[in-house]
C-alpha cells in the first residue's frame, strides 16, 4: 500500500473512529437520560408526600399484571418498571387471593394482610380490592418511610458530561497513536534502508545497492539510489582508468621520443668529434638526423591530433560520404605504394548507394591507420588485407582484416589503448607509436559508431568499423 493511500485512510479513520465512539456514547447517554427523566416524572408524582397518585398507578401495574400470566414474576411488566422503584421507595407491594399471597414486592418479609395498622413505624397502608376475571383479588401497598427522589439519577446527571467528554478524548488519543504507528511504519524503514545505503556509499562500498521490493513512492526513489551508486561507480572506474592511461601515456612519450633523440645525440656527436671524416659518411648521419627529427614531428603530430579529438576540439564537418567512392579512391591513391612495400588489398564490392555519415578526411585518416597497422606489423615478406563491408537500416560495418601475426586474446581489449603496442618490451618502436588505433578509435567516437578487433583463423587480425547512416552521426 502506498504512503499516500495510508495517509488517506489515516485522515479518515481520525475523523470516522472519535465520531463513532461519539455517537455510542451520545446513543447510551441518550437512554440515561430517559431513564433520569421517567425517574424525575416519578419523584415529581409523589413530591411532597403525594401518596395517592402513586396508589393509583401501582393499583393500575398491579390490574395489569393480574390480567396476563403471572406465573413468572420478573417477565411481567410490573417487575420490570415498578419493582426497581418499590425497592429505592421503601414501598411493599403484596397482592392476595382470599388468604392467599400470590404476589410480594418490596424489601421486606412480613406480611400486611396479618400486620396491625400501628407496627407500620411511620408510614401508611393502602388496601385496594379488585376483581379480575371472577376472581376477587386485595392491593396491599404498604408506604414505610417518607418518598424520596432518586439520587442514583443525580449522579449520573453530574457526571454523565465528563465521562462523555473522557471517552472521546480517549479515542481521539488511541486512534492518533495507532494511526500514527500505521503510516510512521512504512515511512521509517524505507529511510533507515536509505540511510544504511548512504553510510555503504560514504564508507566506500560502490557495489552496494539497495534491496527494496514495496509498491510505493519509496521505490522510485531506492532505484535512482541504486542508477546514482552504479553512475558513481563507473566514474570512479572510469577517473583510475583515465589516471592509469595518463601515467601510461606520458611513460609512453617518454620512452618513444628518447629513442630518436638519442639517434640524434649520437649522430651528432658522431660529426662534433670527427667520426664521419669523409662526405659521403657526413651526408649518411645528416640524413639520419633528419629522419629521426621527421619520426619525432609525426608523433607529435598524431599526439597533437590524438589530444584534440579527446577534448572534441578537432575540426569536425560530418557529411554523406559514398562508401565506394571513397574507397576506391583511397586505393587508387596508396595501392600503388602499399603493394612495393609487401601490402597487397582486395576490396569486396560495395552494395549499391551504400553510404556513411562521417567527416571526410578524418574518415580518410581512419583506414590509413588500420592499413599503416597491417603494414608494419607483417610478418612476412608480403600480408594479405581484405576489405568488406555490410550494412543495416541504421548503420554500415566495414571490415579491414589481414594475416599478419595477430594479436594474444588477453591483449584485444587494450588494442585502442594509447601507446599499445603488442610487444611487451617496447623494443621496437619502429614498428610504430602505438597512437595509430587510439586515433582511430577516438575518430570512431566522433562520427557516433564504434570499433572492434577480433582474430582471423589461422591466423591475423580483423577490424571492425561500425559508422552510422544519414543523420544518426553525433
Amino acid at each position: 500500500m502506498t504512503i499516500k493511500k495510508r495517509l488517506f485512510l489515516s485522515n479518515l479513520f481520525m475523523l470516522l473512529i472519535p465520531a463513532l465512539v461519539s455517537i455510542l456514547v451520545v446513543a447510551v447517554s441518550a437512554l440515561l437520560f430517559l431513564n433520569l427523566f421517567y425517574k424525575q416524572v416519578m419523584d415529581e408524582t409523589v413530591h411532597g408526600e403525594n401518596t395517592v397518585h402513586l396508589e393509583h398507578l401501582l393499583v393500575k401495574q398491579a390490574e395489569e399484571f393480574l390480567q396476563t400470566d403471572h406465573e413468572k414474576l420478573s417477565d411481567s411488566t410490573l417487575y420490570q418498571t415498578v419493582e426497581k422503584y418499590i425497592q429505592t421507595q421503601s414501598i411493599q407491594l403484596q397482592i392476595y387471593e382470599g388468604n392467599m399471597q400470590i404476589c410480594s414486592m418490596g424489601d421486606r418479609e412480613e406480611e400486611l394482610a396479618d400486620m396491625p395498622l400501628h407496627a407500620l413505624s411511620s408510614g401508611n397502608v393502602y388496601v385496594e380490592p379488585v376483581s379480575i376475571n371472577d376472581k376477587t383479588y386485595t392491593i396491599y401497598i404498604a408506604f414505610f418511610a417518607p418518598v424520596q427522589e432518586s439520587t442514583w439519577n443525580e449522579v449520573v446527571v453530574k457526571y454523565l458530561i465528563v465521562v462523555l467528554a473522557v471517552l472521546i478524548v480517549a479515542a481521539v488519543l488511541v486512534t492518533n497513536r495507532f494511526l500514527t504507528k500505521f503510516v510512521f511504519r512504512k515511512i521509517e524503514q524505507p529511510l533507515d534502508i536509505l540511510t544504511s545505503g548512504v553510510h555503504e556509499i560514504r564508507d566506500g562500498n560502490l557495489s552496494y545497492r539497495i534491496t527494496y521490493t514495496e509498491k510505493d513512492e519509496f521505490l522510485p526513489i531506492c532505484e535512482d539510489f541504486n542508477h546514482m551508486a552504479e553512475r558513481l561507480q563507473q566514474s570512479i572506474e572510469q577517473t583510475h582508468r583515465e589516471e592509469r592511461s595518463r601515467k601510461e601515456l606520458i611513460a609512453g612519450i617518454s620512452h618513444d621520443l628518447r629513442t630518436p633523440l638519442t639517434s640524434i645525440k649520437a649522430y651528432i656527436e658522431g660529426l662534433i668529434e670527427g667520426i664521419a671524416q669523409t662526405p659521403e659518411r657526413q651526408q649518411k648521419y645528416m640524413q639520419t638526423i633528419r629522419e629521426k627529427a621527421n619520426d619525432i614531428d609525426r608523433m607529435v603530430d598524431k599526439l597533437f591530433l590524438f589530444s584534440k579529438l579527446d577534448l572534441g576540439d578537432n575540426p569536425f564537418y560530418p557529411e554523406s560520404i559514398p562508401l565506394a567512392e571513397a574507397l576506391h579512391s583511397l586505393l587508387a591513391a596508396y595501392a600503388e605504394e602499399y603493394a612495393r612495400q609487401g601490402m597487397n588489398i582486395t576490396l569486396d564490392p560495395i552494395p549499391e548507394n551504400c553510404t556513411v555519415y562521417a567527416d571526410p578526411v578524418q574518415f580518410r585518416n581512419a583506414l590509413t591507420n588500420l592499413l599503416e597497422n597491417s603494414l608494419k606489423y607483417k610478418d612476412a615478406s608480403e600480408v594479405q588485407v581484405h576489405i568488406c563491408c555490410t550494412e543495416t537500416a541504421s548503420d554500415v560495418t566495414i571490415s579491414v582484416a589481414d594475416n599478419g601475426p595477430g594479436v594474444p586474446e588477453a591483449d584485444l581489449p587494450k588494442l585502442f589503448d594509447v601507446f599499445y603496442r603488442s610487444d611487451p618490451s617496447r623494443s621496437n618502436p619502429q614498428k610504430g607509436s602505438g597512437l595509430g588505433l587510439a586515433i582511430t578509435a577516438k575518430i570512431l567516437e566522433r562520427f557516433g559508431g564504434s570499433i572492434r578487433a577480433e582474430h582471423v583463423q589461422p591466423k591475423g587480425l580483423r577490424i571492425l568499423l561500425t559508422i552510422p547512416k544519414e543523420g544518426i552521426s553525433k
